[in-house]
């Protein structure tokens, strides 16, 4: 993307804070396994994290490396791949669906309702996606990961041609769901049982206890994609925590995902659970700083000013997911109705890969885990505006969606 002439744009990408990783392998339905991730006891409320790295010269970034795609899932609760072909409901359900779940366990449903699990298969761009690839079964098992959810199921493909599956009616269909996408059976329904943080004496179904739920491996199975033949991970947000501090002080993806929060996990135990909501907050984990030389801005005369993006708060790049995910930064003076006053500050974060094998890196303008990315913009406000107050106003934004992810203003004056 090339400035405008009125823009001096300068990004400088500082400290990843860690040996970089990029974990390798597919993570499809095939049966394909990732690799066994010993428990990580939760955090010590006491722990601090890692300490910013002082900002100086970039710590040269040697190339990525791949370990054996097998040792991510193994002994996880994925580690037969996806979709899930069993879905056994247990003794005392009457159904293996959320609604059923909701009886008991109606703070954890309402939290899991709002987070994007249950909706994930019916975005428009998605459903595009899988018709492209002749609605194979691997390219929709993250979305709907019960072989249940499935209208049809591939039964082999054409050639090598992942988007040339041969299609076979599923009599084991349940329309009812796979309207609820990433439904809580695809966690917690195993062999019979409810699986869950805990097991319980007291539940009116078997239950067992699953360290596997506290593991970041657990987020692996749909965060974290490659295939043979690619240099980097086509979705690398569980290789991007992996090479973080985050990883190395025992934060898992749960611990910021899925916090601990008020409110009874049953209708009659317990006074906390893990929020479902699975809140992705791009305001809680970047600090915008501006670097302006003086609070007054002089019409007709060229200013500049800087802004440091830092990525304090998420233990992946942000943003992370698929290439071709893109938030885009834009900063410039505003009036009192919101309207600039001059040509923005205009920058997409994102990161690009070649569109064939070994899909290497193009560019990747992202902000990584613990580090930060610094803009620089001048520009000159036309004689024409009004003198007075005004704002310097910090927005990201993602496309297709309505307002901004994050939005800071600072308060200047036009004189």
């Amino acid at each position: 993307m090339t400035p405008p002439p009125s823009t001096r744009r300068s990004l400088i990408l500082v400290l990843r804070w860690s040996s970089p990783f990029v974990l390798g392998g597919l993570l499809l339905a095939s049966g394909w396994k990732l690799g066994r991730q010993q428990e990580q006891p939760p955090p010590d409320p006491a722990a601090q994290q890692p300490a910013p790295v002082s900002v100086s010269e970039p710590a040269p970034e040697p190339p990525p490396s791949a370990p054996d795609p097998a040792q991510v899932l193994e002994g996880s609760l994925f580690a037969d791949g996806l979709p899930l072909a069993s879905t056994e409901l247990p003794e005392g359900l009457a159904n293996a669906t959320a609604q059923a779940c909701n009886a008991c366990h109606s703070a954890v449903h309402a939290s899991w309702e709002s987070s994007a699990h249950p909706l994930g298969w019916q975005g428009q761009r998605f459903l595009q996606a899988v018709a492209d690839a002749g609605q194979a079964t691997q390219c929709q098992a993250c979305h709907l990961p019960l072989a249940v959810q499935h209208s049809s199921l591939t039964r082999e493909y054409t050639g090598d041609e992942a988007s040339s599956p041969q299609l076979e009616a599923n009599p084991a269909w349940d329309p009812s769901l796979q309207r609820e996408g990433v439904t809580c059976a695809a966690c917690h329904l195993r062999e019979g049982r409810i699986a869950g943080p805990r097991g319980s004496r007291e539940a009116p179904h078997p239950t067992v206890a699953s360290p596997e739920l506290r593991s970041a491996a657990l987020c692996a199975a749909c965060h974290q994609l490659s295939w043979e033949g690619a240099q980097l991970a086509w979705y690398d947000t569980y290789g991007e925590w992996h090479a973080s501090p985050y990883e190395q002080a025992g934060l898992r993806c749960q611990d910021c995902h899925m916090p601990q929060v008020a409110g009874a996990i049953t209708t009659g135990r317990f006074t906390g659970h893990a929020s479902h909501a699975l809140a992705l907050d791009t305001a809680r984990a970047l600090s915008v700083l501006l670097e302006l030389p003086s609070g007054s801005i002089t019409r007709g005369t060229a200013f500049e000013f800087q802004l440091r993006l830092q990525n304090t708060g998420a233990g992946h790049a942000v943003p992370t997911g698929p290439p071709g995910k893109v938030y885009t930064l834009s900063a410039a003076v505003v009036d009192a109705a919101g309207a600039e006053l001059h040509e923005p500050l205009t920058v997409e974060l994102a990161r690009k890969l070649t569109s064939e094998e070994p899909f290497s890196l193009l560019e990747d303008t992202r902000i990584p885990a613990r580090g930060e990315l610094l803009f620089s913009h001048q520009a000159t406000i036309s004689q024409k505006k009004a003198a007075g107050p005004a704002l310097l106003r910090v927005r990201i934004s993602a496309p297709h969606e309505d307002g901004p992810r994050l939005e800071r203003s600072f308060p200047v004056v036009i004189l």
